[in-house]
């Protein structure tokens, strides 16, 4: 027959590992109607409130003696910042040069006579 011994550990226990769930978003008219929000334990709730700039986060944790956080926050709206590109100045020395196919023979002859001065060919 199985007793149970205080004086000799229990190895059976596994620690669990006990996260606090986000129950969302929730929107509410008041912060009292936030406060008043029912909860489960291990659980955290945010509020918006719908009339004032306010979120409201409601936490209760695990232990049932455990009393809920409450946490105001007041909302910022910010607006994005666009940045001014100024355009490029366009810069001709930048720019590639095309010759036409006449200016491109020219070259080209040039070049012919230039190697058989030398004596390269």
């Amino acid at each position: 027959m199985a007793y149970y011994n205080p004086y000799y550990p229990n190895y059976n226990y596994q620690p669990q590992n006990q996260t606090i769930q986000n129950g969302g978003f929730v929107t509410v008219r008041n912060e009292d109607e936030a406060r008043a929000y029912p909860l489960a334990h291990g659980t955290s709730i945010t509020f918006r409130d719908e009339t004032t700039p306010y979120i409201y986060t409601k936490t209760l944790g695990f232990s049932q003696m455990d009393s809920p956080v409450f946490e105001k926050y007041r909302l910022i709206k910010e607006t994005p910042q666009i940045a001014h590109i100024e355009p490029k100045e366009e810069r001709t020395e930048d720019l590639p040069i095309y010759v036409t196919k006449a200016e491109f023979e020219a070259l080209r002859d040039d070049v012919e006579r230039l190697r058989k001065e030398l004596g390269d060919e």
